[in-house]
């Protein structure tokens, strides 16, 4: 990953905000970047260098960020039913699944997008997910927001107060990053099952 590593960091040397800008930007609509490393090399450099300054680190990371997940949004709002359909047919699902997965988005789903901003990978997903899924858009806006803006400030003061334990701390985020997401994905395995065993009892009964 070192190598990784060095681009990001001559990218954003070499670009300044507008790298910033593009790596949370394309992580936030749905393209495999790690916007959280972008986010984490700018606030260092905001601390090493006087070529990026905090205050607009935080504004623009929260305006790519929140940007891109809305965008996203609107790509899994009109494209999600080829994208449930591809679904369906690689993991098996049924609509019985589809129902349960999009009642969990209508009754958690504003929780689930705001702590989705802190996973490596979720955060990448859940605005298109949500959109394909038919989430409330103002409520999708509303919690997106409110994770973005918690996300970028808290990545981007750590960054800069542990700016010379940088490899420790990033490798610290990346570890507690996917241990939330597996909790996250438990509870939400467990939540998705219970809202299935639901309509199947419904369906039982009305066919009753």
């Amino acid at each position: 990953m070192y190598w990784f590593y060095h681009e990001v960091h001559h990218f954003l040397l070499s670009w300044g905000y507008w790298a910033l800008l593009l790596g949370l930007f394309a992580e936030s609509m749905g393209l495999p970047v790690p916007g959280e490393t972008f986010l984490m090399f700018a606030s260092f450099l905001s601390n090493k260098t006087s070529q990026l300054q905090l205050q607009w680190v935080i504004l623009i990371g929260i305006i790519a960020a929140a940007m891109g997940d809305n965008l996203g949004f609107f790509l899994g709002y009109h494209f999600g039913k080829t994208f449930i359909r591809w679904a369906k047919k690689l993991f098996r699902l049924s609509d019985e699944d589809i129902r349960a997965a999009k009642n969990l988005i209508k009754t958690h789903g504003g929780r689930t997008i705001f702590f989705s901003r802190f996973i490596f990978g979720l955060r990448t997903i859940a605005g298109p997910l949500a959109g394909s899924l038919e989430m409330k858009w103002a409520r999708f806006f509303k919690f997106n927001l409110l994770g973005a803006a918690t996300w970028v400030t808290v990545m981007t003061f750590c960054g800069y107060a542990f700016a010379n334990e940088f490899n420790t701390l990033l490798g610290y985020i990346e570890k507690a990053s996917w241990a939330m997401a597996g909790g996250l994905f438990v509870i939400g395995y467990l939540i998705w099952r219970q809202q299935k065993h639901h309509y199947q009892q419904r369906n039982q009964k009305r066919a009753a």
